[in-house]
């Protein structure tokens, strides 16, 4: 016997008109957004899913037509200063449509901009309370901020608005402070921004004793743009970071979590510059005021010592015979006593001084060539890896006198190079380093 079955297109009909019945209207839905793809004509395509301890439990396409979609677009921009992306969560008014070929999907007709901005704002409470149970809040402002802080561990993209402000400002700076810095290249945005930052932090603690400071920089943008630096386990290694971390991400309205975390917040990667170059200035300050203050009690004790020499003089005038000789010679020694002792409390001052200015000279990145260290360049460029030239090329190895030119070959038995580069004052470390003279 032949068994009643549906037609594939009845079964259908049947259940768009089943959807048709229970969701007569549009209605609001929350979702995240997997993917998002906008076509020629302007109509935006969605992937949208729901998860629970990151499994997907729930999946559906929709769809915004183009002129629905600059609507949306704008007013969402408008709010939340951002634009829809994979990973955000999102509220929507959607018609529930089902068509007998293409199946089910959401035609989404308004987005609620509130509930994304309520989403975030609830992730970033949840970080910053998990980091203060943890003690990390705090733990990178507990540290000590060098007094002279020169040698600067630089973390940004070299592509990023914000980095060629901070070193001009920094190597242009109008007192002639001189700087050594190394840039760590990192993603600042995107889904890949949160590992390279962590790297470039875990790269850093490695060469740690050659540092002062570390600065992570980029030039602003949306709040998705910085939805890394919200990341707890960006704010972790940060706040954990055995040196100093000062911020100027561009971020004019909130702080993010890496801000709350790092020792010293600026608002702009200049404002990150001028804050250095006023660390310098504050040292020398203080090195001039030392010099006054020195000056100026050798030259009141001297006043004194005149006094008291003077008045003594006259004292002796009404002493006769044996007593002026003794009181002469008392006079002598007293003389002498304070004299020494002048030009000791001098010697001492001075020597403070010339050890302070001999430290600042051997900061100075020109000693550190003289000491020896040398940088060796390919095609005017620091070379970091010995397997990045080849045979028969030519490099050049910049001495603290002149230069040397090679023409690298191959060992015999090997692939290695017989010349070995290395980058400025790291051995074996992939950065590029600089140095302004």
């Amino acid at each position: 016997m032949s068994k009643a079955a549906f037609s594939l297109y009845e079964l259908n009909t049947a259940i768009k008109s089943a959807i048709s019945a229970v969701f007569p209207e549009a209605c609001w839905v929350t979702a995240e957004i997997a993917e998002l793809k906008c076509n020629q004509r302007g109509h935006c395509y969605l992937e949208l899913v729901e998860k629970m301890d990151d499994k997907t439990i729930a999946q559906s396409k929709a769809t915004i037509w183009a002129y629905e979609y600059r609507k949306l677009i704008n007013k969402f921009q408008s709010a939340t200063n951002e634009t829809l992306r994979p990973g955000m969560k999102i509220m929507f008014l959607a018609a529930v449509n089902y068509h007998e070929v293409y199946g089910l999907s959401l035609n989404i007709r308004d987005i609620d901009p509130a509930y994304t901005l309520g989403e975030m704002a609830l992730k970033r409470k949840e970080v910053i309370e998990r980091l203060r149970k943890e003690g990390l809040l705090d733990m990178n402002k507990n540290l000590r901020l060098p007094t002279v802080p020169q040698r600067i561990a630089v973390i940004s993209s070299p592509t990023a608005a914000g980095h060629g402000d901070f070193f001009n400002q920094l190597d242009t700076n109008p007192y002639g402070y001189k700087f050594m810095h190394i840039l760590f290249p990192v993603v600042v945005q995107g889904p890949d921004a949160g590992g390279s930052i962590i790297a470039a932090l875990l790269k850093v603690r490695k060469y740690r004793h050659l540092f002062d400071v570390v600065v992570i920089i980029r030039g602003g943008g949306s709040a998705v743009d910085l939805s890394c630096f919200d990341a707890y386990e960006l704010a972790a290694q940060i706040a954990s970071c055995p040196l100093p971390v000062i911020t100027g991400i561009g971020h004019e309205k909130d702080d993010t979590v890496a801000d709350i975390v790092a020792h010293t917040r600026m608002k702009t990667p200049t404002a990150v510059a001028e804050f250095l170059i006023s660390g310098l200035r504050s040292f020398e300050d203080g090195i001039n005021d030392l010099r006054r203050r020195v000056k100026t009690y050798s030259e009141k004790l001297l006043l004194d010592l005149n006094y008291r020499l003077n008045s003594l003089a006259r004292h002796l005038a009404y002493i006769p015979g044996r007593a002026v000789s003794s009181r002469l010679n008392k006079l002598l020694l007293l003389q002498s006593r304070t004299i020494n002792s002048a030009k000791q409390r001098l010697q001492k001052g001075s020597h403070a001084l010339d050890t302070m200015e001999q430290a600042l000279r051997l900061l100075d990145p020109a000693n550190v060539l003289k000491r020896g260290y040398s940088i060796t360049s390919h095609n005017g460029k620091p070379l970091k890896d010995s397997s990045a030239v080849g045979e028969g090329e030519v490099i050049e190895t910049t001495l603290f006198k002149g230069s040397i030119v090679s023409i690298t070959r191959k060992q015999r038995g090997t692939r290695s190079h017989e010349q070995k580069q290395s980058a400025f004052l790291l051995p074996g470390f992939d950065g590029a380093g600089t140095d302004n003279k």
